[in-house]
């Protein structure tokens, strides 16, 4: 059973902090501007956390993988300099879906 969280980004870091050990955040350090991550989902899984990134229009920009939620969270709270309080989003509904209703992106 996957439980997942959501949560918006409210402020994004001065700069960069990202850096992932798969590789995904790949434009870090490259000059590229990197996409605007809008939404946090923390998929809470038996083979680990899972910290996604999204963009408003739901396109995925990476994820990393934790052995935790705290690990994960503490991830997230590293790379932007604030976050919107985390919720369980309800079985039925899709993360990214939900997480948006819930805010004014």
């Amino acid at each position: 059973m996957t439980r997942t969280y959501c949560s918006e980004v409210l402020a994004l870091a001065p700069t960069p902090r990202a850096q992932s050990k798969s590789g995904d955040l790949s434009d870090v350090g490259t000059g590229r501007p990197l996409p605007q991550v809008k939404v946090l989902l923390i998929a809470q899984r038996v083979d680990g956390c899972f910290l996604e990134r999204f963009t408003k229009r739901g396109e995925l920009v990476g994820d990393t993988q934790h052995e935790t939620l705290d690990e994960a969270m503490h991830q997230a709270y590293s790379e932007y300099d604030a976050i919107s309080d985390g919720r369980l989003c309800p079985d039925d509904a899709d993360p990214l879906e939900y997480i948006q209703a819930q805010s004014d992106l």
